[in-house]
């Protein structure tokens, strides 16, 4: 199922709750504009709003993902397992590279302060010798 079904899915869903989404963001107790970015597609479809969206239709997460398909149907109409494959996989590997480049800023940052330690280390022993010096 393409991402636009499954978001079309989704806000259909919210209008036979018949809720808008100001209301329904209240019930999920996030933002209005947390989930309008949800169920607009701007921010990450596998995220802790699906979750809740989810459970508060009363439904799993695969079921909101496949347009209301149980386990059992979505076996015998994997037409689209292939491209929801391929999607999950691409999803994953984004997020696996930005916490990569989380890391990597994070190990860089923790180097120039090896260096700064380093640096202030060796000035206290210099200083500490030259106070020695003068006894």
């Amino acid at each position: 199922m393409s991402e636009k079904k499954i978001l079309d899915h989704i806000r259909n869903l919210r209008e036979e709750l018949g809720m808008s989404q100001a209301a329904l963001a209240d019930e999920l107790g996030i933002g209005r504009t947390s989930y309008v970015n949800f169920e607009k597609g701007k921010t990450k479809l596998f995220c802790k709003t699906l979750t809740k969206f989810a459970d508060y239709c009363g439904l799993s997460e695969l079921e909101v993902i496949n347009g209301g398909l149980r386990n059992n149907e979505l076996l015998h109409d994997n037409s689209n397992a292939e491209e929801m494959r391929r999607a999950l996989i691409e999803d994953y590997e984004n997020r696996l590279a930005i916490e990569k480049e989380k890391y990597d800023a994070a190990l860089k940052v923790i180097e120039a302060h090896e260096i700064t330690i380093r640096t202030l280390s060796e000035t206290k022993d210099f200083l500490l010798t030259q106070l020695h010096k003068n006894d």
